[in-house]
């Protein structure tokens, strides 16, 4: 065993450096070919390995990819959990050694597959498509964690205008394949290199191409970041100074504002205690015929022994009052992943038990006045195709987000770069509210026009559009994508079986 482990040193130390790039290659650091590098590097360490290293040097690519770009979930667990370092650690290398496993499964079916394989393209395709089956599954399974996909590498550069068409999966194929071309160029250069170019010249020729028209007058919004600590806002002797802090950001701009953001549960008490306040801000609102909209948590009363469930959600006053109940709810923040297995762990330390439930998948968009919009609070912004989803019934996406829970981590930003991706797959603006930093107003070429600082009291106001319309990827990009990878897959399992 020791000298197995010796021999495949290397490989195995490429494998965590290649995870690493990937997070490098993603904001905040944005060095974007890394991206590339990583996947050439990892298909070049595959190459005629036996399933049982693949599935070993697949692992290790996760852990490195997940243990780097995840590390906020640290910050969660140990900040806002209220737990020990020691614990908050244990729980974090627990959760990046549980997702590292979609890549050792991943890479050990590709080896499988692309075992005794003499066609070095076919063999890249399949890589490709592996590669984006496990980032589809990430999205699905255990609830979900669409996080560190290799298509948010290109938001601002190259292949970010495709995004309307193919999505942030298919920018990811294309980025997959690109790595192990480019590492077989010696083989085959002019070959190689005519593949490559051809590959990333297509989408560029298609790329910022309009599938969406605006309409009406522009609108003018203005987002409230409070910057309230995590640690004070749940205090219940800050309520009201939160409340007089919010309307006093806010009082300048109901004469201005077509739309006035708070972010995610920006009033820390449940929405059936907090009557008064609302009644006084929905006066404010008709008077001045501004649209509001805030996060609040929400709950059911309990009836009889059936304890009654708490959300998060968002509520909107003015053309019509509405409450939309969240549906993706973000680990350890709102829910514990895993908790069958880890709930007697959690009660022999006393730690804490988030409670959220989720909101039902068929509730309707918010309506304003001569447009609509489905909101998206924090997390939900991530999930591709949840958003394209969303999209269909919204001239304009919102979001609202509490990034306090990531600290001074690398989590904001990445969150803001997957607010981009949203912006240009389904080419609408982007309004996010947070209360911490960082909001933003993002254009539909995922270009971002406004923008906060984190941790400082603001408001920023600015214009966006209305728009109709529906683009390629919204239609049928993001199942198509995945469909085109599984037909690979399929079509080398039966060369599999032929041979």
């Amino acid at each position: 065993m020791a000298h197995f482990f010796y021999s495949n040193t290397y490989n195995f130390f490429i494998a965590v450096i290649s995870g690493i790039f990937v997070t490098l290659s993603l904001a905040p650091f944005n060095l974007w070919p890394l991206a590339i590098l990583s996947c050439g590097l990892t298909f070049k360490i595959l190459q005629h390995k036996t399933f049982f290293n693949s599935m070993i040097i697949g692992w290790l690519f996760g852990f490195g990819l997940f243990l780097s770009g995840a590390s906020w979930v640290y910050v969660s667990i140990h900040d806002f959990g209220y737990t020990s370092n020691i614990f908050a650690l244990i729980l974090t290398i627990l959760f990046c050694s549980l997702l590292a496993f979609f890549f050792a499964i991943s890479f050990g079916f590709f080896t499988y597959l692309n075992k005794n394989s003499n066609n070095l393209y076919f063999s890249v395709l399949l890589f490709g498509a592996v590669w984006i089956l496990n980032e589809y599954a990430r999205t699905y399974l255990f609830s979900g964690f669409p996080w560190l996909f290799l298509g948010y590498s290109q938001t601002d550069f190259l292949l970010g205008g495709v995004a309307s068409v193919i999505g942030v999966y298919g920018i990811g194929f294309i980025v997959s394949i690109t790595g192990p071309w480019l590492m077989c160029f010696y083989q085959k250069p002019l070959k190689m290199g005519a593949v490559v170019i051809l590959i990333w010249m297509i989408p560029l020729l298609i790329s910022n191409k309009s599938f969406t028209t605006s309409y009406g007058d522009p609108q003018k919004v203005s987002l409230v970041q409070a910057n309230i600590s995590q640690h004070e806002k749940w205090d219940p002797k800050n309520l009201m100074p939160t409340l007089r802090l919010y309307e006093k950001l806010s009082q300048p701009y109901w004469e201005y504002s077509d739309l006035i953001i708070w972010p995610e549960a920006a009033i820390p008490i449940y929405y059936d205690l907090a009557s008064s306040f609302f009644e006084k801000i929905s006066s404010i609102a008709k008077q001045s015929e501004t649209n509001f909209i805030t996060g609040i948590p929400t709950r059911e009363q309990s009836v009889g022994n059936i304890k009654g469930k708490y959300f998060n959600s968002v509520i909107s006053i003015g053309a019509s009052n509405y409450i939309y109940h969240k549906q993706k709810l973000v680990p350890f923040g709102e829910y514990i992943p895993f908790y069958d297995q880890l709930g007697n762990l959690l009660e022999f330390f006393d730690l804490p038990v988030s409670t959220m439930s989720n909101g039902k998948s068929n509730q309707k968009p918010l309506q304003f006045n001569s447009w609509q919009s489905s909101p998206l609070i924090c997390y939900e912004i991530v999930y591709p195709n949840f958003v394209a989803k969303a999209a269909l019934d919204s001239n304009v996406l919102i979001t609202v987000s509490n990034d306090a829970w990531f600290g001074g981590s690398i989590g904001p930003k990445q969150h803001l770069q997957m607010a981009q991706m949203r912006a240009l797959e389904n080419q609408r603006f982007v309004l996010r509210g947070t209360g911490t930093g960082i909001s933003a107003i993002i254009s539909p070429k995922g270009k971002i026009v406004e923008q906060s600082e984190q941790f400082q009291q603001s408001v920023i106001t600015g214009e966006f559009s209305l728009v109709n319309g529906q683009t390629p990827w919204m239609s049928y990009g993001y199942w198509a994508v995945p469909s085109l990878c599984c037909l690979i897959v399929v079509i080398s399992i039966f060369k599999k079986r032929d041979t």
